[in-house]
């Protein structure tokens, strides 16, 4: 247990599902990613734009005019949602021309890379514009799924359509979550075997526990400051401190 405990404390953050992709380190399909071109021959590639850069390095995936429809999709390898940790996907699109805007939707999948998989809409069909646009997406109903997204192009004889800088990362801390560092609560010590302690608990409203993929396991309202953890079982845990004053902090433990 201790050799497993050590491993656990020393892998990065990234590990546990963070990940980035600008497709700049060949002009191949990434490992775990998929191409499903179905329309006009011209499907997606991994190359240099027409015109212009990426929005980050030198490659994008493109996917150019056909004189057939196209029914192409570009899909992500594997995202294991975990919530505070990989529960957000963002990525950039443009097109080329402004005279050829290209249309594209964004869809979810949660179970393969397969076209007729993609059944959840996560954004409907819209145009991409000239100059690199961020789009993102948060996860977070899916914590404990593995899920792919996909760019599903279905334009005809347009021009150029460009997608770039792929991240999956925890979403933003709401406002009330960032004014949590005022309070600055310790929780001690980590990891913990039966008893977790919080600083100032005078402070702190309610306390939920969640497991490493976002389920609750545990709340505790008008918390002492040492909480009784001997039932959790072995395995990380997200610990959410609600404060009196409607802020939230979240701290990451180790229950050995």
């Amino acid at each position: 247990m201790k050799k497993l405990l050590l491993f656990i404390l020393g892998f990065p953050i990234a590990s546990f599902g963070q990940w980035t992709e600008n497709f700049d380190t060949a002009t191949s399909m990434p490992a775990g990613w998929a191409v499903v071109n179905s329309g006009d021959p011209n499907g997606w590639v991994f190359a240099s734009p027409g015109t212009g850069t990426g929005q980050t390095g030198t490659n994008v995936a493109k996917i150019i005019y056909g004189t057939a429809a196209h029914d192409d999709y570009l899909i992500t390898k594997a995202i294991a949602v975990q919530v505070g940790i990989a529960d957000r996907i963002s990525f950039y699109v443009k097109s080329r021309s402004a005279a050829y805007l290209e249309n594209y939707e964004v869809l979810l999948s949660t179970t393969n890379q397969t076209a007729a998989a993609f059944t959840t809409v996560l954004q409907p069909m819209e145009k991409a514009p000239t100059t690199w646009a961020q789009k993102t997406f948060n996860l977070s109903a899916y914590a404990g799924q593995t899920v792919y997204i996909a760019i599903h192009a279905t334009d005809t004889d347009q021009w150029e359509l460009y997608a770039d800088t792929f991240v999956v990362d925890a979403a933003t801390l709401a406002t009330s979550e960032v004014s949590a560092n005022k309070n600055n609560l310790k929780v001690y010590p980590n990891p913990f075997t039966e008893v977790l302690n919080i600083s100032d608990a005078s402070k702190v409203k309610s306390v939920a526990i969640t497991d490493i993929s976002g389920r609750l396991v545990k709340t505790i309202e008008n918390p002492s400051s040492a909480l009784s953890l001997g039932e959790l079982k072995q395995g990380m845990y997200s610990v959410i401190l609600n404060m009196k004053d409607g802020s939230k902090q979240t701290v990451k433990t180790i229950k050995k």
